[in-house]
């Protein structure tokens, strides 16, 4: 027997009670949507995440499952669609896949970096990719050219520092407990060693 028509709001209810096939079609009536927001997230900066081994249908996924994770945290009182409550769930899903994925120690570097000024270690390379112009996406593969340009000018000791806990070498940041004990060093001491060394390298940059 068919079901009748029900709007998201309707499904996600009955998803909530267990109903499986509800759940299914809130994600298939869905689809449409989670596709084209991860096809506008992914073509705007396509270079970057063909670099970073990025395809469509990891976003896709993510979407999906960010969007199923919203059944029980919607809440109909506040008088809002579905859609638009899981729409920011989504799309931040597919950006923070896009910001996990991008491992390399540039990507992570050029982070750091950029946020020294601001105490932050939060990882922002990717940005939103829907605020990247074809501008500021050659100026971030200048950037890269320039960090490992830098990286070359800076005390040996400090650039093997960087390389383990940035992932040089093997393509994992490391974190910064792991890295103090790769260097016999106490995490404060660590954590003074990668900001002396990262503010070596801002001077070499002169950005």
């Amino acid at each position: 027997m068919q079901r009748p028509q029900q709007t998201n709001e309707q499904l996600c209810a009955l998803a909530r009670q267990g109903d499986r096939d509800a759940q299914n079609l809130l994600i298939e009536n869905n689809l449409g949507f989670i596709r084209k927001t991860a096809y506008e997230i992914w073509s705007t900066q396509k270079e970057l995440n063909e670099a970073f081994h990025i395809d469509m249908d990891d976003l896709v996924q993510e979407g999906t499952w960010s969007l199923f994770g919203c059944i029980d945290r919607f809440d109909p009182a506040k008088e809002f669609q579905f859609i638009t409550y899981a729409a920011i769930a989504v799309r931040n899903a597919m950006l923070d896949y896009i910001r996990s994925q991008a491992t390399t120690f540039e990507a992570r570097y050029l982070n750091s970096i950029e946020s020294l000024d601001k105490g932050s270690t939060r990882y922002t390379y990717a940005g939103d990719p829907m605020r990247q112009s074809p501008e500021q996406i050659y100026l971030a593969k200048e950037r890269l050219r320039e960090i490992h340009h830098a990286l070359a000018t800076i005390p040996d000791r400090d650039r093997q520092y960087l390389h383990f806990r940035f992932g040089f070498h093997d393509d994992q940041e490391h974190p910064l407990n792991e890295t103090a004990r790769h260097f016999h060093l106490s995490t404060s001491r660590a954590a003074k060693t990668e900001k002396d060394a990262l503010r070596s390298v801002r001077v070499e940059l002169r950005w």
